[in-house]
């Protein structure tokens, strides 16, 4: 299968108009056109269609364009792959994060990694769990580092790195800071800000809270943790967050965390990799670093 005729299929798919995978691609309008008539008759059925002066899928080529996605996927990965043995200590390692790990915990560790393999450049993508998951799964990322409750997957290898504690948070001139213990009937009186739909935290929220028959207090919703923590400094609402999001803002006394009533919310941070995908050295030492470091 030619690369060049999927990655038009793709672009078709994103950009609808030849004139732009032409630009995009760096060929010429014919040679997309050639590309897209070769494909058609090569198969035997219409993979695209003109309708009001843009180029669509059709059924068939939409089931081209599921097959192609995955396709180019893996030829990029065996290349990044080749690349590492190839060039000593050289290439590209991606990496996709969820946002405690992303956020709080790997830019330590590909900041030491860079020193020590200057010839390694790496990428870091942060995106909600589920997300993180699905680009593991499509092989659009090489490592990836995910906050979660246990799950399982039978196309990923998941290794626990440490434990992601939800607690409660507030400001540290909150009410809560001054009481021993919060039930949940204190935690129902509160203005409570959720986080985006997505987000494993906000799925633990929504448990937790089921369990208890409880409807919180809504009073906004962000998909920022910075946003969150930012609104919880200046106002009187309260969230739940990871401790290690908050851990140097509780220690400065600018915030306060408080543990969650039960039932416990069981939650981890995982290194995971497709099972298909080849470990080279160079994954292989970021992986340790990173367990060297949780």
């Amino acid at each position: 299968m030619n690369i060049t005729k999927l990655e038009i299929v793709m672009l078709l798919s994103k950009y609808k108009k030849v004139s732009t995978v032409a630009e995009v691609m760096g060929i010429k309008q014919p040679t997309v056109t050639f590309h897209m008539k070769s494909l058609e008759e090569n198969y035997g059925v219409r993979l695209f269609e003109q309708r009001g002066g843009v180029i669509l899928l059709t059924e068939a080529g939409k089931a081209l364009l599921h097959y192609a996605s995955k396709i180019t996927a893996l030829s990029q990965e065996t290349e990044r792959v080749l690349l590492e043995y190839r060039e000593a200590r050289r290439g590209t390692i991606t990496i996709g994060a969820s946002y405690v790990p992303g956020t709080y915990m790997l830019p330590q560790v590909i900041s030491q990694f860079s020193r020590e393999y200057p010839g390694v450049s790496v990428k870091l993508m942060i995106k909600p769990a589920p997300v993180i998951q699905q680009l593991l799964l499509d092989h659009q990322i090489d490592l990836g580092f995910i906050s979660s409750q246990p799950f399982d997957d039978p196309k990923l290898h998941i290794q626990p790195l440490s434990d992601d504690e939800l607690v409660i948070v507030y400001s540290a001139n909150h009410r809560f800071a001054t009481m021993g213990s919060i039930d949940v009937i204190d935690i129902a009186q509160e203005p409570f800000i959720f986080h985006g739909t997505n987000s494993t935290t906000s799925q633990m929220t929504t448990k937790w809270a089921s369990a208890h028959n409880l409807k919180l207090h809504y009073c906004m919703e962000l998909d920022s943790l910075e946003s969150i923590k930012r609104a919880l400094m200046i106002g009187n609402s309260i969230s739940f967050l990871s401790r290690q999001a908050v851990t140097e803002e509780v220690n400065n006394h600018i915030l306060a965390c408080a543990p969650l009533p039960p039932p416990e919310q069981e939650r981890y941070i995982y290194a995971c990799y497709h099972k298909e995908r080849w470990l080279s050295k160079g994954l292989q030492q970021y992986l340790q670093m990173v367990q060297a470091n949780v």
